[in-house]
């Protein structure tokens, strides 16, 4: 198989241009190191983008000049360009079908102060305070494509911090939390289906329909399920009932603020065919039981749950919450404002740190690019701990820290938010917290929480739809996961299976 190392370049036009052409020449150089494995053939490395003598159909190929690296120059008019964005990816099967994650995004000012040299090392942005990985490209497979087929043929095994799955962390228990009013709810409202709809939204409980989620509104990804948008008023009461027995009262308001701020983007992207609060979809994977195992998800724009349930105890991750705005100016909703106490309670915790405290946490003291790493279809991504450990707190701060986890804990039903809480503080000596970006309060960041149970993310967002061309606060999205393998509740099933012989 041929690969490909390709760098996209999308440019952003300035708005007082002259006729006069003046170019500014760049050296592109980069360094392969990480990724020599993966190169079968070298002479196929090369840059693509959308300027003369670049074109998106074709490859202008680098050529080696040692040491890993590959290099070429390319000219720019000073006149046209002003901000010029580009990305790695390394594989033809990448590049033919969208599938880029595990590259880096890189963003540059082209003007008469330009370097003339951009020295790139392949997965990092290199800064002075450190490095910090952009996210790798958000993903949009079509249902069924021959690309999600290839994408979920890859086994589960789960987000590690060096690529070995540590084990023993999880165990099969009696909670003494119930979880019954969630199995009724579910049952109820199955109940209301039809058989057709029925059909169309349950899976078996080891359905890769678990790993289909995705951010990416309804216009360019296909859900299956069950839409709120195909209930009646009854049906659609019952569905919201699972998500009060779900989710705690917290919890639950801040879904149903996120789905109100779909429908106030709907609004302003002209898109409300597309975003709004009835564009979600349910599944429900295995038979809701008392004892066997079992769990539902919803999916859609900005909001993504996936709960598994066996006997009384839960797992609710992953976790995806977003919202692009985040404050309603007018309308039905006006004054609505999302993700304040977890934007807030972050920026917070991060002024309290010493300077010698940040310097251990902060990854890269600027924000030019989204960083979360645990989106769609990363299962089985590798993150390095990253930042400053938890035994380097006083206490204080360990307080603000854990009001912090529980900001995003908390949004599963009371009770079992405090189991998992108390899974998280049993590791609290494993634990580490990183940053992106300055500590004022009014710039983007990014924070991420991370220990063997539990990864948090926070990233503010370069804005898609009401327009913007860096991270803003305008535009949030925040991970929960559950690494070493108990995304879905996998290994507490894998437990289940192993111990009753179920083949």
């Amino acid at each position: 198989m041929r690969i490909y190392l390709v760098i996209f370049i999308f440019i952003t036009i300035c708005s007082s241009c002259q006729e006069k052409q003046t170019l500014k020449t760049i050296s592109f150089k980069l360094d392969v190191s990480q990724i020599t494995d993966k190169i079968e053939n070298p002479s196929t490395i090369g840059i693509s983008g959308s300027l003369t003598p670049l074109t998106w159909d074709s490859i202008l190929y680098l050529k080696k000049t040692g040491n890993n690296i590959f290099s070429t120059e390319l000219s720019f008019d000073l006149n046209k360009p002003d901000t010029l964005f580009y990305r790695y990816v390394h594989s033809e099967i990448e590049w033919e079908n969208w599938e880029m994650g595990g590259g880096a995004d890189r963003m540059m000012i082209i003007n008469a102060n330009t370097n003339t040299v951009q020295n790139d090392i392949w997965g990092e942005v290199t800064v002075k305070t450190g490095s910090a990985l952009p996210s790798p490209l958000l993903l949009v497979l079509q249902s069924d494509s021959e690309a999600e087929k290839r994408s979920l043929s890859k086994p589960y095994s789960g987000i590690t911090n060096d690529g070995n799955l540590r084990q023993g962390l999880f165990q099969l228990k009696k909670t003494d939390v119930s979880t019954e009013n969630i199995l009724s709810a579910v049952t109820d409202f199955l109940n209301s289906l039809s058989d057709e709809q029925k059909r169309a939204c349950t899976f078996p409980i080891d359905d890769n329909e678990w790993r289909r989620w995705s951010n990416i509104d309804m216009q360019y990804y296909k859900r299956k399920g069950i839409g709120l948008e195909d209930l009646n008023t009854e049906q659609k009461e019952l569905a919201v009932s699972i998500l009060k027995e779900s989710l705690s009262t917290k919890g639950f308001q801040k879904i149903s603020d996120i789905m109100k701020m779909e429908t106030y983007l709907g609004y302003l992207a002209k898109k409300p065919e597309f975003m709004g609060e009835d564009k979600y979809w349910f599944t429900f994977m295995g038979t809701p039981s008392s004892t066997e195992p079992w769990g539902w998800q919803i999916d859609g724009h900005h909001l993504i749950i996936n709960t598994f349930v066996l006997g009384d105890q839960m797992v609710m991750t992953p976790t995806f919450m977003g919202s692009e705005p985040t404050f309603i100016a007018e309308g039905e909703n006006k004054g609505l404002k999302t993700f304040k106490d977890e934007e807030l309670l972050g920026l917070s915790f991060y002024q309290s740190l010493s300077t010698e405290q940040k310097q251990k946490a902060t990854l890269w003291d600027q924000k030019k690019y989204s960083h979360n790493q645990a989106e769609s279809y990363s299962d089985n991504r590798i993150i390095p701990y990253s930042g400053i450990n938890w035994t380097q707190f006083t206490d204080e701060q360990k307080a603000m820290l854990t009001n912090l986890i529980h900001e995003y804990i908390g949004n599963i039903h009371e009770g079992h938010s405090e189991i998992k809480m108390q899974e998280i503080k049993n590791h609290y000596k494993e634990t580490y917290f990183a940053w992106v970006g300055p500590d004022n309060d009014f710039s983007a960041f990014y924070y991420r929480i991370h220990s063997p149970v539990v990864l948090i993310e926070f990233d503010h967002q370069t804005p898609i739809f009401i327009g913007g061309t860096k991270p803003s606060r305008k535009h949030i999205h925040t991970v929960v996961r559950t690494p070493n393998g108990n995304d879905y509740g996998k290994d507490l099933l894998r437990q289940h299976i192993e111990k009753h012989h179920h083949k």
